[in-house]
C-alpha cells in the first residue's frame, strides 16, 4: 500500500560543536557578551516567565555577527523545504537566559517562516528541555484518546516531543509550531539564543 503524508510538521537540529573550530573560543564571546547585558539592559518580556530576555535586535553585537552567519548557512540547507528560488538572509536575534525555576511559556512565533534556538549553555536535562506540540486541529494527544486506548505513541499518534538540548545545539522549526521551555531546576542558569528568520 502506498502511503502519502500529508501536512507533516519538520524539526530539524544540528550541533555547531564538532563543525565549527572557533566554537569554544566564539561561544564565550557571546556568553561574556550576554552577561554583560544582563547586568546593563532591562528584560523583555516575551514568553519567559522569570529569567531574562534581551531585545530582538542582538546580531548589532560584534560577537553575535559570527553566530548569525553559520544559522543562514545552515538554513539556507533547509530553504528549497520552502521553496526552490529562495534564500534565508536575515532575521532578527534575541538571548534567553534562565535561572532556577524560570521557563518560557507555551507560544509560537508569529508571522516567521522558520524560528529557532541555538544553546550556548546547559548541561543537565534537568535545566530544562524543549517541548514541541501537535499544531494538528483535533490532534490525537487530545483528541482520539476519547475513542480508543492508544497506549503506545507513535509518530501518527503523538502530541507532544522532547527534545534534550545539549551545548551548541541548533534546533529549526517553522514558526508556527507551539512550544515551551520547561523549568530550570538548578542554580545553573541556562543560556540559549533564539531566532527569526526572513527570507528573499
Amino acid at each position: 500500500m502506498h502511503e502519502r503524508r500529508l501536512f507533516y510538521t519538520p524539526l530539524w537540529q544540528t550541533s555547531m560543536v564538532d563543525t565549527e573550530p572557533r566554537w569554544t573560543l566564539m561561544r564565550q564571546a557571546m556568553l561574556d557578551r550576554i552577561g554583560q547585558l544582563v547586568r546593563s539592559e532591562p528584560v523583555v518580556s516575551k514568553s519567559n516567565i522569570g529569567g531574562w530576555q534581551s531585545e530582538d535586535d542582538l546580531c548589532r553585537h560584534r560577537e553575535v555577527e559570527w553566530l548569525i552567519e553559520r544559522i543562514l548557512e545552515r538554513a539556507n540547507e533547509i530553504a528549497p523545504s520552502y521553496t526552490p528560488e529562495g534564500r534565508f538572509d536575515g532575521g532578527v536575534m534575541w538571548a534567553n537566559v534562565n535561572g532556577r525555576f524560570n521557563f518560557n511559556s507555551v507560544h509560537l512565533h508569529a508571522d516567521s517562516l522558520l524560528s529557532g534556538v541555538i544553546y550556548l549553555k546547559v548541561a543537565r536535562e534537568d535545566q530544562g528541555v524543549i517541548q514541541f506540540f501537535d499544531a494538528r486541529e483535533g490532534a490525537p494527544a487530545s483528541y482520539w484518546r476519547s475513542f480508543a486506548r492508544l497506549e503506545h505513541e507513535t509518530e501518527l499518534t503523538q502530541g507532544v516531543v522532547t527534545v534534550t538540548p545539549r551545548e551548541g545545539d541548533i534546533l529549526f522549526f517553522p514558526g508556527w509550531l507551539k512550544h515551551w521551555v520547561t523549568p530550570n531546576l538548578t542554580d545553573e542558569p541556562r543560556v540559549s539564543v533564539s531566532f527569526n528568520l526572513s527570507m528573499s
